[in-house]
Protein backbone atom coordinates (compact mmCIF):
# COMPACT_ATOMS: atom_id res chain seq x y z
CA UNK A 1 0.00 0.00 0.00
CA UNK A 2 1.39 3.64 -0.38
CA UNK A 3 0.26 6.34 1.36
CA UNK A 4 0.62 10.37 0.53
CA UNK A 5 0.45 13.58 2.30
CA UNK A 6 -1.24 15.84 0.48
CA UNK A 7 -2.42 19.53 1.78
CA UNK A 8 -4.98 21.45 0.13
CA UNK A 9 -5.59 24.93 0.87
CA UNK A 10 -9.44 26.08 0.11
CA UNK A 11 -10.57 29.46 0.10
CA UNK A 12 -11.20 31.61 3.25
CA UNK A 13 -15.12 29.63 4.47
CA UNK A 14 -15.04 27.04 1.93
CA UNK A 15 -14.73 23.80 3.82
CA UNK A 16 -15.33 20.44 1.76
CA UNK A 17 -17.40 17.61 3.38
CA UNK A 18 -15.22 14.56 3.56
CA UNK A 19 -15.00 11.69 6.09
CA UNK A 20 -13.15 8.59 6.24
CA UNK A 21 -14.85 6.76 3.34
CA UNK A 22 -14.36 9.63 0.85
CA UNK A 23 -12.60 8.82 -2.08
CA UNK A 24 -9.84 10.27 -3.71
CA UNK A 25 -8.32 9.71 -7.25
CA UNK A 26 -8.87 5.56 -6.93
CA UNK A 27 -7.97 6.05 -3.24
CA UNK A 28 -9.80 6.68 -0.17
CA UNK A 29 -9.18 9.21 2.80
CA UNK A 30 -7.89 7.46 6.05
CA UNK A 31 -6.57 10.27 8.43
CA UNK A 32 -7.60 14.01 8.47
CA UNK A 33 -6.22 15.95 10.42
CA UNK A 34 -8.46 20.20 10.79
CA UNK A 35 -5.47 22.28 12.69
CA UNK A 36 -3.67 23.71 9.59
CA UNK A 37 -0.63 22.19 7.43
CA UNK A 38 0.87 19.58 9.38
CA UNK A 39 3.78 19.46 7.19
CA UNK A 40 4.72 22.67 8.04
CA UNK A 41 4.35 21.40 11.86
CA UNK A 42 6.67 18.51 11.06
CA UNK A 43 9.76 20.86 9.25
CA UNK A 44 9.32 23.45 12.21
CA UNK A 45 10.16 20.26 13.98
CA UNK A 46 12.34 18.81 12.05
CA UNK A 47 14.53 22.14 11.91
CA UNK A 48 14.41 22.32 16.19
CA UNK A 49 15.78 18.53 16.01
CA UNK A 50 18.45 19.34 14.34
CA UNK A 51 19.30 22.60 15.80
CA UNK A 52 19.33 20.09 19.04
CA UNK A 53 21.55 17.29 17.83
CA UNK A 54 23.94 19.84 16.63
CA UNK A 55 24.87 20.95 20.49
CA UNK A 56 24.69 17.43 21.48
CA UNK A 57 27.63 16.36 23.17
CA UNK A 58 28.89 13.99 25.97
CA UNK A 59 25.79 12.66 26.97
CA UNK A 60 25.36 9.31 28.95
CA UNK A 61 24.76 5.86 27.09
CA UNK A 62 21.44 5.83 27.62
CA UNK A 63 20.42 9.83 26.18
CA UNK A 64 22.90 8.15 22.98
CA UNK A 65 20.80 6.19 22.38
CA UNK A 66 18.17 8.44 22.28
CA UNK A 67 20.08 10.95 20.22
CA UNK A 68 20.80 7.97 17.47
CA UNK A 69 17.15 7.10 17.04
CA UNK A 70 16.53 11.26 16.69
CA UNK A 71 19.44 11.12 14.11
CA UNK A 72 18.12 8.18 12.67
CA UNK A 73 14.45 9.43 12.05
CA UNK A 74 16.02 12.59 10.45
CA UNK A 75 18.28 11.09 7.94
CA UNK A 76 14.74 8.50 7.23
CA UNK A 77 12.92 12.13 6.40
CA UNK A 78 15.39 13.68 4.91
CA UNK A 79 16.87 10.34 2.57
CA UNK A 80 13.68 8.25 2.60
CA UNK A 81 15.30 5.51 4.35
Amino acid sequence: MTEHTIVVRFPEGVSPAYSAGTEFQGGSVVAVHFDGNQLEVADEMEEALEGLLSIVDGVSPEEEQLVASARNVLRRRTFGT
